[in-house]
């Protein structure tokens, strides 16, 4: 049976993408849910993007937007002057094992028994740790997190440009192919690491801590990052049913097609049964050129779990602040989507 209404994804556990990835996120699923950790500090690229009506910008929590705005000036201050630590969220993510790079001052002992308070609890919440401070943890790591994102796409910007550069002077070499001169071997690939790939834990957890108190909870969980599917594999594959339905490389629709997998999500979050990928609707040749765009999609099922469920299961010390949606056709089994383009 197709549902009725088409279903909202939300991109996860991110709470910034960069405009290439909103287009890909657009051709197969539609426009996402992004999340925010503060009302008044949302990038100007993500702003942009909403206004396109590529994303939707959502804060589920907005209360104590004042003490969060100063603990993250108070950080900021601190990685001006260590070197080396000049982007807020950069020093704090690229420590190995987790471990937080502040020491001694107080204001700067302060935050990291903030962060610590979060990330030691492990979804089990502390007795005395009261709601707000759960919520205020975990928004003030997804507003770190935010900005190590941004700076690594700007970083990702640069390492673009300095490749389109490389090419056109590989391309300028003379006789290069007479001589056996290997192009492809020289020219330095770009290496893009994983965003997910650290503190994935956490970084499931405050994100879902910030989806559980969304009034109107989303129906498809989508991201791009392929350590937060293993973590939750590991994690809450048995207790949540989790199992790959599929894993398809799919050459990406035109600008002002439908969403690639708008219909066949439909299809198979609200079958009665347990879902089996069906793929022959959307399938089409995978791109045999290296110009074509193509991504490889794999999908994730919890079956009869609901959507509300599975995210509550990512943030069990998180506050329910969710409502009921009215939905004639309601989601029955939980899809996860994982896009790499």
């Amino acid at each position: 049976m197709e549902m009725e209404n088409t279903l909202t994804p939300a991109y996860m556990p991110f709470t910034y993408l960069s405009e290439s990835t909103a287009r890909l996120l657009n051709a197969l699923v539609g426009p996402v849910v992004v999340y925010q950790p503060l009302q008044t500090n949302i990038p100007e690229s993500l702003v942009a993007l909403a206004s396109q009506g590529r994303v939707e910008i959502r804060t589920p929590i907005t209360r104590d937007e004042d003490r969060l705005r100063a603990t993250l000036t108070e950080f900021t201050d601190w990685a001006r002057m260590n070197p080396g630590k000049t982007t807020p969220g950069a020093g704090f993510f690229s420590q190995r094992r987790g471990e937080i790079p502040f020491f001694d001052e107080t204001a700067i002992n302060r935050i990291r028994s903030d962060i610590n308070r979060f990330r030691q609890s492990d979804g089990q919440a502390d007795l005395e740790v009261e709601e707000t401070e759960v919520e205020f943890s975990a928004r003030l790591f997804l507003a770190l997190a935010q900005e190590n994102d941004l700076a690594t796409d700007h970083l990702g910007d640069d390492l673009n440009r300095f490749k389109a550069l490389e090419n056109v002077f590989l391309e300028t070499l003379k006789d290069a192919d007479e001589v056996g001169f290997n192009r492809q071997a020289l020219g330095a690939a770009i290496w893009r690491d994983d965003p997910g790939a650290r503190l994935t834990g956490q970084r499931v957890r405050a994100w879902a801590t910030l989806a559980v108190a969304d009034a109107v909870q989303p129906d498809v969980l989508v991201t791009t990052s392929r350590a937060v599917i293993d973590t939750l594999l590991e994690t809450h594959g048995d207790a949540l049913h989790l199992e790959r339905l599929a894993d398809v490389r799919l050459s990406i629709p035109p600008v002002g097609k439908a969403p690639l997998l708008e219909r066949v999500l439909n299809d198979l979050a609200s079958r009665g049964s347990r879902p089996a990928a069906d793929l022959s609707a959307i399938l089409s040749p995978t791109a045999e050129a290296a110009s074509e765009p193509a991504a490889t999609v794999t999908l994730i099922c919890g079956t009869n779990q609901t959507p509300a469920s599975v995210i509550r299961r990512m943030a069990p010390a998180a506050v329910d602040r969710s409502g009921e949606k009215d939905n004639p056709n309601p989601v029955r089994h939980s899809l996860i989507v994982l896009v790499e383009g």
